[in-house]
């Protein structure tokens, strides 16, 4: 079982050796599924070659695809070259896919990725582009229930826990960073905030804030074992709760989410930035910090691979930042701003007007 290090913090030295490779790595494991997918059981590639440039709209008409898992593969497949955007929502090959993964080419590919088609987890992609279902965590043959509902066990519960919390370890320092710009901040409450590993690293870089992590059980007691074993009780509490049921906690001048939107779809995202924009007070900000597409959706490739894996096991995807833009300005938001940080990650910034 894996166990969250109480001895680490946010207020540490970086390692000397950037990790980046090593996210890459795992964020990016069910990409070549899709792949796969797409070239030999749907024969994308050669349906494309044959109708010419086409509207993205008509793919899911004509293959019976899920929007969402559509907009993931494609967004993929630009971003590692093989398809090109153009006006009107269309796509096109590239020459490289028109020559190596269409039937008919000489330099025909198809079969060399078909002998890899039997994989369960192209089987999974093949399922998810056509369904849009959400597959079990991990694939996990033991247990078909997705990662969300399975946090009731508290063994899971511990073990996600320490998953996010290895993760941020790294990425905390540079998160907190990436917030010096913002004034007016006393109280945060981090959405979803597992360990509250980047609410330490917050109140490490700014003393003055007094931070809360809101989770629902067990994680909640997992959170506050953690903090207090750290250190961090005194200025990192913990409100039990769930951020989709009910109103979220009144009083904060700033709401965090780590890592939280990406397992969301479009309407539950939106509902919970209108729940944000309730709840900051007046002049507050809200973060998303995450992995995100770029506003042309055409990559990062780091962060289109790893929205495969959102795609396979959560209801969402890696947002690109003009989509959520448009969200949290449809909530009301203003001022939305766009800072990178590190290892493929970001924040996109808004606030609440003051009156």
């Amino acid at each position: 079982m894996s166990k969250v290090n109480p001895n680490v913090t946010g207020n540490h030295t970086r390692p000397s050796i950037d990790p980046v490779s090593l996210y890459r790595l795992r964020e990016g494991i069910y990409a070549t599924d899709l792949l796969i997918a797409a070239i030999v059981e749907l024969d994308l590639f050669t349906w494309i070659g044959q109708t010419g440039p086409v509207r993205v709209a008509d793919i899911e008409k004509e293959l019976r695809l899920d929007p969402r898992a559509l907009d993931v593969l494609i967004t993929y497949l630009v971003a590692l070259g093989l398809l090109e955007r153009g006006p009107g929502e269309t796509v096109r090959l590239t020459p490289l896919a028109a020559e190596h993964l269409v039937a008919d080419s000489p330099w025909d590919m198809r079969a060399y990725f078909g002998s890899l088609s039997e994989r369960p987890g192209c089987v999974e992609m093949l399922t998810a582009l056509r369904t849009g279902k959400t597959a079990s965590w991990s694939s996990s043959p033991d247990d078909s229930r997705n990662w969300s509902d399975r946090l009731v066990d508290p063994g899971w519960a511990r073990r996600v826990v320490a998953a996010m919390d290895s993760r941020g370890q790294f990425l905390g320092a540079e998160f907190a960073a990436a917030l010096d710009q913002l004034t007016g901040i006393s109280r945060s409450l981090d959405i979803g905030g597992d360990s509250g590993v980047y609410s330490c690293a917050l109140v490490d870089r700014r003393p003055e804030v007094r931070a809360s992590i809101l989770e629902r059980s067990p994680v909640d007691q997992i959170a506050q074992e953690l903090l207090a074993e750290r250190g961090y009780a005194d200025r990192v509490n913990v409100i039990t709760g769930d951020m989709f049921n009910g109103p979220l906690p009144a009083g904060f001048d700033l709401h965090i989410y780590s890592h939280v939107l990406h397992d969301w779809s479009e309407e539950q995202v939106r509902g919970l930035l209108a729940a944000s924009y309730a709840a900051l007070e007046p002049g507050g900000w809200i973060v998303d910090h995450d992995a995100h597409i770029n506003a042309d959706k055409t990559g990062p490739l780091p962060v289109a691979e790893y929205s495969v894996m959102m795609m396979h096991g959560t209801q969402g995807k890696c947002w690109a930042v003009s989509e959520l833009g448009t969200m949290l300005a449809d909530s009301g938001f203003v001022d939305v701003r766009y800072k990178d940080t590190t290892s493929d990650r970001s924040v996109v910034i808004a606030r609440k007007p003051a009156k």
